[in-house]
């Protein structure tokens, strides 16, 4: 065994139980054994070559990340505060084209704001696969969503390529240099904890055609696919007819919006019951998935579809969401930001999405930390705080593909509380601090 950790409390991964006096027993990636009750003979010696002994402490899964922009993290506190989301949007196209070691500088920093408040895994929306070195430096389980968008099928081809030149400079190595050892297109090398998703933008900026493109290829390979949609009023406001400050900001970036009328759709349903159906499963039926290669991967069973935001579900749009069932991304403090109507959380459990959270970007939030996130998703009126951490956890692990036994773990000091719901309630109330962090069986973060 690698470690043998003793803690006071445990969260089990599987039940999201509270058990007590618990040693978990680390064999590389996963943990092996949890011996409940913490009564072993000799205390933890001689149990793994490293042993971490928590008297007073509670350990809760990872935190997962499931939406983010590590590549926008360099315009923290950069992008004034009250501007609309078309407002917003060229202020960040424009943070863009700062110098490289500017956006890898904030990339590096972002990486040590997720290690430092408990994440272990995230979703990463990346334009050019920066993040992919550091979230390895810094030991994170991650999944580049590789970004593409365009209208025209010209776009569509180019974007692809893009995205396939990202895969073979960031996750597979040069055979000339490497030889045998450096793979092949069926099972490239990567950065260690790190592998490839896809992202088709949102639908007011990528042509049908991109999407199934990108969504087709996702599916193929067995990888996650995640993208933004119903984020603002605007955008349902151009889906539906074409018109509005969307319509303004895409002119002026260039795109030939002169024959197009809208879709007379929800941009959900236009998702769901018109691009993507081809891959979604229906109600009563499950999702087939194709085998799995290598990474992470989902398992059979679990979402592979990844929504995000959905700010602006609207009524029918709930039954789509029921029948197909993917994992849809809330970020509350990005949501507060903008000022958006209230996140549809009811409306939201009653569907039986797979609900996770995200922080979205530096440039619409103040921080990475998803126990800020679940602070301001607590302060909704239908919200449980004990299904918000869920949702930072065991949800993003499904979303993700991450494994139950996976050894993603977060170690805190034990906040007030004797029952589960009062200990959650506590950790939000209180400055509680993180002893310790693994991911992928690694000692990622250690305070004592």
């Amino acid at each position: 065994m690698d470690y043998a950790v003793r803690v006071s409390h445990y969260v089990d991964p599987v039940t999201f139980e509270l058990q007590r006096d618990v040693i978990l027993l680390i064999s590389g990636s996963h943990v092996a054994e949890v011996i409940v009750g913490g009564e072993v003979s000799g205390g933890l010696d001689g149990l793994a070559e490293h042993t971490l002994d928590f008297d007073s402490a509670l350990c809760l899964p990872g935190f997962v990340n499931s939406h983010a922009h590590l590549d926008l993290s360099h315009l923290h506190r950069q992008v004034p505060n009250g501007l609309s989301f078309p407002e917003w949007a060229p202020a960040v196209i424009a943070g863009r084209a700062l110098p490289q070691p500017m956006i890898d500088a904030g990339i590096d920093d972002a990486c040590r704001m997720l290690v430092a408040s408990g994440t272990t895994s995230v979703l990463d929306i990346s334009v050019n696969g920066d993040s992919a070195p550091f979230l390895s430096k810094h030991g994170l389980q991650g999944l580049l969503a590789l970004e593409v968008l365009g209208w025209s099928g010209d776009a569509a081809e180019n974007a692809m390529q893009h995205a396939d030149e990202i895969v073979r400079a960031k996750f597979t190595l040069d055979r000339d240099r490497l030889g045998e050892d450096a793979g092949d297109a069926n099972a490239p090398v990567k950065l260690a904890g790190v592998d490839y998703a896809f992202s088709p933008h949102a639908p007011y900026s990528t042509s049908m055609e991109l999407y199934q493109h990108a969504f087709g290829r996702a599916f193929g390979e067995g990888r996650v696919c995640t993208t933004h949609v119903a984020e603002s009023r605007e955008e349902e406001q151009f889906i539906r007819d074409g018109s509005g400050p969307l319509r303004d900001l895409l002119g002026k970036l260039g795109i030939d919006l002169s024959s197009f009328k809208g879709f007379d759709k929800t941009p959900i349903a236009l998702l769901l019951d018109d691009w993507l159906m081809p891959w979604l499963p229906r109600k009563g039926s499950d999702p087939v998935f194709p085998s799995q290669k290598q990474g992470l991967t989902p398992s059979p069973g679990t979402p592979q579809l990844v929504l995000v935001h959905c700010n602006y579900a609207r009524e029918d749009d709930f039954d789509l969401l029921a029948n197909t069932k993917p994992s849809v991304c809330w970020c509350p403090r990005s949501h507060a930001y903008f000022g958006h109507e209230p996140w549809p959380l009811a409306k939201m459990r009653e569907s039986g999405v797979n609900l996770v959270l995200g922080t979205d970007s530096l440039a619409s939030n103040d921080g990475l930390d998803m126990l800020g996130e679940i602070r301001e998703a607590a302060n909704h009126p239908d919200a449980d705080v004990t299904e918000l951490f869920k949702a930072a956890t065991v949800n993003g692990r499904k979303a993700l593909g991450v494994g139950q036994d996976a050894a993603d773990l977060a170690i805190w000091g034990l906040p007030p509380g004797d029952k589960l719901d009062e200990l959650l309630q506590g950790m939000l109330k209180n400055e509680t601090p993180l002893y310790a962090g693994f991911a992928r069986g690694n000692l990622i973060a250690r305070a004592i």
